[in-house]
């Protein structure tokens, strides 16, 4: 029968969880022949470019460190999907090593998620750093301390951190180089020093050269299509923009009030979202990342709308803004 489970990790040395740490390499034994399957899988934290270089040897995945590590600090190795067997290919999930090199472990945590400034949605595959300094050339020119991804769902989670205080930035990093060097890279920043263990921490990614999309007329033929009305109720009182999209289109825009009324729409199904106005100009705008400009914030309403003929939709909502 065919083989299809993937090695087994029968010893590592030194041991996982190891504190006091002092080796140069770190050995990883299975019970089969092995080979490198992706090396950009590799992921070690505290972040440094190039720190690890990876041999195979029969059973034996070796990694050595290139550059020196620095003392009293808690070091987390991600090997997930970077090894596989030699004769089916099976490849080896989830395989972690976490060290320190002096006496404690460090266990605190930073995480949040990442979202579409433009559109509410979240992100996947997006690098959020762990930053000590913040200047105006930050991503232009510095690597973080810490990076983690963004999941499917754009939650993302900074694990085994000390007890001490980050700038949090996140980029889209078109060109792999963990800088702001394309100029239409997706780009994102917390306003605030953040301490460890923090939670929920939302980052809006924007686009500096990105602008507000321009509201679509939908063609009517009153004489063959049915019409319905939305009534929204309950706004917040403050500077506010409603759009309303129809098959990815915007077409209705209008600084909100505390109760609208948008007649004669077109049946069929709808969704909504709200737009804080900072500077009242009417339009959503997006960041910039020098002056520390964050994107108007949009908020989706979590349901779909569907206006049928001759009747009055009601929405009673306060968008979280």
């Amino acid at each position: 029968p065919k083989d299809v489970n993937p090695p087994q990790l029968l010893k590592v040395t030194p041991n996982n969880n190891i504190k006091n740490f002092d080796r140069l390499d770190v050995t990883f034994i299975f019970d089969e022949l092995i080979q490198i399957n992706e090396k950009k899988n590799v992921f070690f934290s505290p972040y440094s470019k190039d720190a690890l270089k990876l041999d195979v040897n029969k059973n034996k995945l070796i990694v050595s460190f290139e550059k020196e590590l620095t003392a009293n600090t808690t070091y987390y190795m991600n090997l997930d999907e970077v090894i596989k067997d030699v004769n089916e290919g099976n490849i080896v999930k989830d395989l972690e090593y976490l060290f320190s090199t002096g006496s404690t472990i460090d266990t605190l945590t930073i995480s949040g998620f990442v979202t579409d400034a433009k559109t509410s949605k979240p992100l996947e595959d997006v690098w959020v750093g762990l930053y000590k300094n913040d200047t105006d050339s930050l991503l232009y020119k510095e690597t973080p301390k810490y990076i983690t991804k963004s999941s499917k769902h754009g939650v993302f989670s900074f694990s085994n951190l000390p007890k001490e205080s980050f700038y949090i930035y996140a980029i889209e990093d078109l060109d792999n180089n963990l800088k702001f060097s394309i100029p239409n890279e997706k780009i994102g920043f917390y306003n605030e020093k953040v301490l460890s263990q923090t939670e929920d921490i939302e980052i809006r990614l924007f686009d500096e050269t990105a602008v507000a999309d321009s509201v679509k007329e939908i063609s009517i033929d009153s004489l063959t299509i049915s019409f319905g009305k939305l009534i929204i109720d309950s706004l917040p009182k403050k500077p506010l923009i409603v759009e309303l999209i129809k098959g990815g289109n915007i077409i209705y825009r209008k600084n909100g009030s505390n109760n609208m009324s948008i007649d004669s729409l077109t049946t069929g199904i709808y969704s909504l979202r709200f737009i804080e106005d900072k500077n009242q100009n009417g339009i959503w705008d997006s960041g910039n990342l020098i002056n520390k400009i964050t994107p108007e914030k949009v908020t989706l309403y979590p349901k779909e709308i569907n206006i049928r003929e001759n009747w009055d939709v009601i929405v009673e909502w306060q968008p979280n803004l």
